[in-house]
Formats: structure tokens, sequence, C-alpha cells
């Protein structure tokens, strides 16, 4: 199997960090390009600059020490309003990722713990190999 581009969806539950770890280290053993998604489940009609910053800090937080670690890792993020597996998708459909890593159980807006519903819709729709993580 040969990764070039390698799609991470995170929501920052222990599960999606896990994933993110997984990908880094795919993204080192076949130097792929790693990008980082994490959808803010709000109206995106209606911006939310504080649920904004509080999801940039986390990305920050998250990928600070694999760009340290491995400083050659190519990286690239983004945060988006939507719903995570359309957007997911979305992006899968638009770069032609050869990998998506999620995490296994999610959180949702509300802090609920969701037992992979998102991971559920990418399995079925995604265009290609999708990797569930569990933590």
């Amino acid at each position: 199997m040969k990764l070039k581009q390698i799609l991470c969806g995170v929501d920052f539950s222990e599960s999606s960090l896990s994933a993110f770890e997984t990908a880094v280290e795919l993204a080192q053993r076949f130097k792929a390009e790693l990008y980082v998604l994490h959808t803010i489940e709000a109206d995106s009609s209606v911006p939310n600059l504080a649920l904004e910053e509080k999801a940039n800090r986390a990305m920050d937080a998250l990928i600070a020490p694999a760009q340290e670690k491995f400083p050659d890792l190519r990286l690239a993020t983004e945060i988006t309003t939507g719903t995570p597996f359309v957007e997911i998708l979305s992006r899968a459909r638009e770069r032609d990722f050869d990998l998506i890593t999620l995490g296994a159980k999610g959180i949702s807006m509300l802090g609920e713990r969701l037992v992979g519903s998102t991971s559920d819709n990418v399995v079925k729709e995604a265009p290609c190999s999708v990797l569930i993580v569990r933590a």
C-alpha cells in the first residue's frame, strides 16, 4: 500500500487523538502529506467566534508536538463548520486522499459521547480506505 495523502478527522476526543497519532506515524513512514480536519458542529451561517477560537487552540496544541518531533512532516490543517462526516467526505473527494483516519468514538457539540456515527457514515461512503482507531 502506498500512501501519498492522509486525511485525519479530529474532534479532540481521546479516540480521535489516537487516530491523529496513528496518522502521524503513517505519514512519517510513507512520507505522505497529512491533512487534519476539525468540523465545528454548528450553524455555518452564524459564525461562533468562541467555538472557532477554542478549536484553533485545540488544533495548535494537537499538532505542535508532532511538528516538533517530526520537523519534516508535511502537515496541513483546516477548521470548518458543518456536519463532520459530510465535511470529511467532501474533502476526501476533492483532494483524492489515499486514507482517512478517524477515532472510533467521538464527542458531540454538547460533550456527549457518540458511538461512531461519524465513522460509520464515512466508512459507508468514503472514496478511499478508512482506518478506525480505538483509544
